[in-house]
C-alpha cells in the first residue's frame, strides 16, 4: 500500500511561501490502477513527484509497503508527460539505461530489454532514435524503459495527453495489459475524466479549498475490470458523471 502520512509541502512564488498541502493523509491500495484528477494547480503533479522522491515534503512521510519512499527507489519508476527520452540515444539504449545504472549484468540486461520491447510492440525500433518515432512509439519506449527495471510502483504524469484519440486508447489498453501481467501498483495523474473512468480501479479527486490548501475528496471505486467492453457500458458513463459532479461540486457526488 502507498501511504501519505501527515504531509505538508509548500513552494515559493515571487518570494512568497505558498502552502499547498497541510497534514495531508491518503492511501492507495496495492496492485491496482489509481487515477488522481483535479483542477489545475491543486497539486496533482507535485504529489506524484513527492511519491517519486523528486521533491521532499516539509513535514510528514510517504511509504510504500511500509518502507519510506524518501530513501527507497529501486522498485518504483515514473513516466513523465514529455516521455523523457534521451534524443542522442537509440531506443534500445534508452530502455536499457536504468539497468546500466543498476549495473545489471549484460546478458541479463539484454534479455530483459528484448523481452519488454517485444511486450510493448517495438522490437523493430531498437536501432531508431527518438526523433524518428511517432508519438505512440515514443510512449511505448517510455513505458518499456520504466518497466524494464521491474518496478512494483509505477507513477505516471499525464502519460497519454500528447497522443491522438486512437493512439491514446491503444496506449490505455497496453497499460492495462502490462499492469495486470506484472501485478503493479499504478498511480496516474490525468486531467481527463474519461481516462480516469476507463483505466482506474479507484479515482482520487484532489481539490483546493478557499485557503489554497489541497486535500482529497471521497474516492470513487470503479468496476472497469469486471465488465466486457466497459467503455460502452452504462457503468462507465455513470462513473464519468460521478467524477464530474465531484469536480463541479467539491465533494458532493
Amino acid at each position: 500500500m502507498v501511504e501519505v502520512q501527515n504531509v505538508t509541502f509548500s513552494y515559493y512564488q515571487k518570494g512568497r511561501e505558498i502552502s499547498l498541502f497541510s497534514s495531508l493523509d491518503h492511501s492507495f491500495e496495492d496492485d491496482k490502477v489509481h487515477a488522481i484528477i483535479g483542477h489545475s494547480g491543486c497539486g496533482k503533479t507535485t504529489l506524484l513527484y513527492l511519491l517519486a522522491g523528486l521533491l521532499k515534503p516539509k513535514e510528514g512521510k510517504l511509504f510504500f509497503n511500509g518502507a519510506d519512499l524518501e530513501t527507497r527507489g529501486g522498485d518504483r519508476a515514473i513516466i513523465l508527460q514529455d516521455y523523457g527520452l534521451l534524443p542522442w540515444k537509440k531506443v534500445y539504449d534508452n530502455i536499457s539505461l536504468g539497468l546500466r545504472l543498476n549495473k545489471t549484468p549484460n546478458d541479463q540486461a539484454k534479455q530483459r530489454v528484448t523481452q519488454i520491447m517485444e511486450e510493448v510492440g517495438i522490437s523493430s525500433l531498437a536501432e531508431s532514435f527518438p526523433q524518428q518515432l511517432s508519438g505512440g512509439e515514443k510512449q511505448r519506449c517510455a513505458i518499456a524503459r520504466a518497466m524494464v527495471t521491474e518496478p512494483k510502483l509505477l507513477l505516471m504524469d499525464e502519460p497519454f495527453s500528447a497522443l491522438d484519440a486512437m493512439n491514446r486508447e491503444n496506449m490505455q489498453e497496453l497499460l492495462l495489459r502490462i499492469q495486470r501481467h506484472h501485478s503493479m501498483t499504478c498511480i496516474m495523474v490525468t486531467h481527463s475524466i474519461e481516462e480516469a473512468a476507463y483505466l482506474s480501479d479507484s479515482i482520487h479527486v484532489l481539490s483546493k479549498n478557499a485557503k489554497g490548501k489541497s486535500s482529497f475528496l471521497q474516492s470513487i471505486d470503479n468496476s472497469h475490470g469486471k465488465l466486457n467492453d466497459y467503455r460502452k457500458s452504462p457503468e462507465y458513463f455513470d462513473t464519468c458523471i460521478r467524477i464530474r459532479k465531484l469536480l463541479e461540486n467539491g465533494g458532493e457526488a
